[in-house]
């Protein structure tokens, strides 16, 4: 049996341009595709009626991306947890100046859980630094820049 390559991430956003802008402008992450679906195929994978959607694709690198869909109907309620809920779940982008990512972000107004990039000081990843940030709809980013010659 092979192993399943991965394809992509899917977030579901309130407001879609906010969260458009968030990941293109802030995170400058390019965009693939982008409409307005709906239909039976649709409603029968999700598995909900009356299903209409904004969509984005936006390029992760290396052939991945993140799926960005806003629910114009149904409407659904926000979700709120923290990284230690189970059932959470975050997402990791590598950049080449974690800090030049961290002032950016800090400076636009971004929610970010330290007061600094933090320098691992042990263990395989020993010098990246890293930092969580949270997208405008709580979705946790964890942004990392290794240093050279580590993944």
């Amino acid at each position: 049996m092979s192993v399943p390559a991965f394809n992509h991430v899917s977030v579901t956003c309130a407001d879609f341009d906010r969260s458009l802008a968030f990941y293109t402008e802030l995170l400058g992450l390019p965009i693939l595709d982008q409409g307005v679906v709906s239909g039976a195929d649709l409603e029968a994978v999700i598995g909900m009626s009356d299903v209409h959607l904004r969509f984005a694709e936006i390029g992760f690198g290396e052939g991945g991306f993140l799926e960005l869909f806003e629910y114009v109907s149904p409407r659904g309620e926000p979700v709120r947890s923290r990284t230690c809920d189970p059932g959470d779940v975050h997402f990791c982008l590598t950049v080449e100046d974690v800090d030049a990512v961290f002032a950016r972000l800090t400076e636009a107004g971004v929610t970010i859980r330290s007061s600094a990039p933090v320098r691992l000081s042990g263990g395989d990843w020993k010098g990246a630094g890293v930092f969580y940030c949270l997208d405008p709809d709580g979705v946790t980013i964890e942004i990392i820049e290794f240093p050279e010659g580590k993944p």
